[in-house]
């Protein structure tokens, strides 16, 4: 039986397989605090030395060590729990070695982030990672409420669908000569769904995709890693403004349900984070009415009115935001999430709806307090000449994407989509601010020790 089942056993004997974490006593008593994984507070044990044959093993057994636990369940109504587990038979099933690194005590994220296969065991990462968990299903559900199929595309992939060129070469070989390789062309890691999932809206009208994703960005920041996951769903017949829509939906479902999956959790990530009020910070996600909408031009001029704020002081129109100013508009000036959308054509992608006017794209983000840029996604374009110019422009073949184009002469209807980067939802939820702190085992330049 798991601990979180506990309480349905009042007064039976219950037996309980987990880890301690930690173990306290005197010559005739002890009190171990026992967890396995279901429960962040886990259960209180007493064992006595005259109940005990190994009681002087059991007091002196290290932390973290494995133990199954038999007993019967007390009741304590006056205690911080509501009931505890009187040992009649402890067992060490293996015990930590004395240079075991994780101890109970704060130690630094840094020194957590040298044993990335331990860090788990403490509780800050244990409430961060259940939270993560808790999250995806979420997000599932969402989906599945509102009647998206989910698509399963490919990890490996012949295009770059941002056209950015930071991917991963996938081969078996040692030198170019890909005509002799395992696919006969050159092949990489995607760095995005999109490109597919748009090939099944055409067909099922509302998909999603979520998966790993993997660019090549030799980018040592805590907002960048190599290796994430990202949701990319596509509407057909939809504009930009569904879309943006439908993304300030989910994010409010799963801001409003996770205090329900994980109370304790986000209780404890609110007391360990001194800087922020986390709890707040979730529930004014989906206790705002509307997400504010501004353009690009729009955020352009209060950026420029607040410039001595900036170490990117030349701002106009063109300006690729950056992190500093994403976070100015949602933390100071909107204090809140907030889309910007149609913005400069020569900083977006190539398949974004080019406007009227001939300079901006259909393209919109979600900017959020903490984090910065969550979202971010489009009206596609489906002129097919517009998108094969677009194409030109950054160095992209229709030869190499050929199937893509098929889509616009095979009866595409308008579709419009975005792209989630999972690890900073996880982030917004959970206050860490280094990415590397939201995914069990970060990739990174220069890091793949696990």
């Amino acid at each position: 039986m798991r601990i979180n089942e506990l309480a349905t056993f009042k007064g039976k004997k219950v037996v309980v397989k987990g880890w301690i974490k930690s173990n306290r006593g005197s010559s005739k008593l002890g009190f171990l605090n026992v967890i396995d994984g279901s429960d962040i507070d886990g259960v209180q044990v007493v064992y006595k030395k005259d109940i005990l044959k190994n009681f002087d093993e059991v007091k002196s057994v290290r932390n973290f060590s494995s133990i199954m636990v038999e007993g019967e369940l007390i009741l304590t109504p006056k205690g911080k729990q509501k009931f505890e587990i009187n040992a009649k038979k402890i067992d060490i099933l293996q015990e930590v070695d004395k240079d075991f690194p994780i101890q109970n005590k704060e130690q630094s994220l840094e020194f957590l982030r040298e044993n990335y296969h331990l860090r788990a065991r403490t509780t800050l990462f244990k409430s961060v990672f259940k939270i993560r968990s808790e999250l995806m299903f979420l997000v599932d559900e969402f989906f599945n409420k509102n009647d998206f199929t989910k698509v399963s595309t490919p990890i490996i992939t012949e295009n770059d669908a941002e056209g950015a060129g930071e991917t991963f070469t996938v081969t078996t070989i040692d030198n170019n000569d890909y005509d002799n390789d395992f696919f006969r062309k050159k092949v990489s890691l995607t760095v995005s769904g999109q490109l597919a999932a748009e090939s099944f809206a055409q067909s099922m009208g509302k998909v999603y995709t979520f998966g790993p994703t993997f660019r090549a960005e030799n980018s040592n920041t805590i907002r960048h890693i190599s290796e994430f996951w990202m949701l990319e769903p596509e509407i057909a017949f939809a504009d930009k403004s569904e879309a943006m829509e439908n993304s300030e939906e989910l994010l409010k479902y799963v801001a409003k349900n996770i205090f329900n999956k994980c109370s304790k959790e986000i209780e404890y990530l609110d007391k360990y984070h001194t800087d922020i009020d986390l709890a707040k910070r979730v529930k004014d996600i989906y206790k705002t009415k509307n997400f504010p909408r501004i353009s690009y031009k729009e955020a352009i001029e209060i950026l420029a009115k607040n410039k001595s704020k900036f170490s990117e002081k030349d701002i106009k129109f063109g300006l690729d935001l950056g992190t500093e100013h994403e976070k100015f508009l949602a933390e100071e000036h909107f204090k809140s999430p907030v889309f910007i959308y149609d913005y400069p054509k020569d900083i977006k992608a190539f398949y974004m709806y080019l406007n009227d006017d001939n300079e901006t794209v259909a393209g919109f983000d979600l900017l959020v307090p903490g984090v910065g840029e969550l979202i971010g996604g489009s009206q596609r374009e489906t002129r097919i000449d517009i998108l094969r110019s677009r194409a030109e422009d950054v160095m992209i073949e229709e030869k190499e994407i050929d199937w893509y184009f098929d889509l616009r002469r095979f009866g595409m209807a308008p579709s419009s989509g975005y792209g989630l980067g999972f690890e900073r939802l996880v982030m917004l939820i959970t206050g860490m601010s280094n990415i590397r702190d939201t995914i069990p085992f970060p990739r990174y330049p220069k890091n793949i020790k696990f």
